[in-house]
């Protein structure tokens, strides 16, 4: 999967995106649009109700690889897709996050290393400086991280709140994880996946 890849500052743009991405699931899912039909259809309809059409097939085009990351074998990453696409609202954002962090390995990292040693520790506090400093030691052991500008850095921390707060698993005025019930279906599916380590980010604990 993608979360073993180099470092993309693409998160940036192409974060958390959840009405996009159920629009984009449905269209592969239940129309079986290939990315090229689906990056068109978005365009000519203009579904995301963007201003460009440079930013619509950027988004569109960014939207298909993160539901084709959603892992290797086709019958799982159907049934991801499905969560997303026609999942109740908890499902498509828990499934979303997976998502996102099977695409972005900042995110896969954060995840795995920060968070879910957080809740192995049943220490809830997640201040900022913490997130900063995670940042921080990326910068200092990656030359592409190094290269990424304070600015980049920051928003890449935002994104990170923003996405934990759309699941339901953090407070930004109090810095606190809160709790969150993964779906069964998610948890299933990630084990199938091998990607168990991102469990515990989610609470489960094995």
């Amino acid at each position: 999967m993608l979360h073993n890849q180099p470092y993309r500052g693409a998160l940036t743009r192409e974060q958390w995106l959840f009405r996009e991405i159920r629009i984009v699931a449905r269209l592969r899912l239940d129309e079986g649009l290939s990315d090229a039909d689906i990056v068109e259809r978005v365009v000519e309809q203009n579904l995301f109700q963007y201003p460009t059409e440079r930013e619509l097939k950027s988004i569109a085009r960014a939207l298909c690889r993160r539901l084709t990351v959603l892992s290797d074998d086709e019958g799982r990453r159907a049934q991801l897709a499905r969560l997303i696409a026609h999942g109740t609202v908890d499902q498509a954002r828990q499934t979303n996050l997976y998502a996102i962090s099977c695409d972005y390995r900042v995110m896969w990292e954060f995840m795995t290393v920060v968070v879910a040693s957080k809740r192995r520790q049943l220490d809830a506090h997640l201040p900022k400086r913490e997130i900063v400093s995670f940042l921080e030691g990326l910068r200092a052991q990656d030359e592409k991280v190094a290269g990424w500008s304070d600015a980049t850095l920051n928003k890449i921390r935002q994104v990170f709140v923003k996405c934990l707060e759309e699941c339901g698993m953090y407070d930004r005025s109090s810095e606190q994880l809160t709790s969150v019930l993964l779906d069964f279906e998610l948890e299933d599916l990630v084990r199938a996946n091998d990607d168990a380590a991102i469990l515990p980010a989610f609470g489960v604990m094995d």
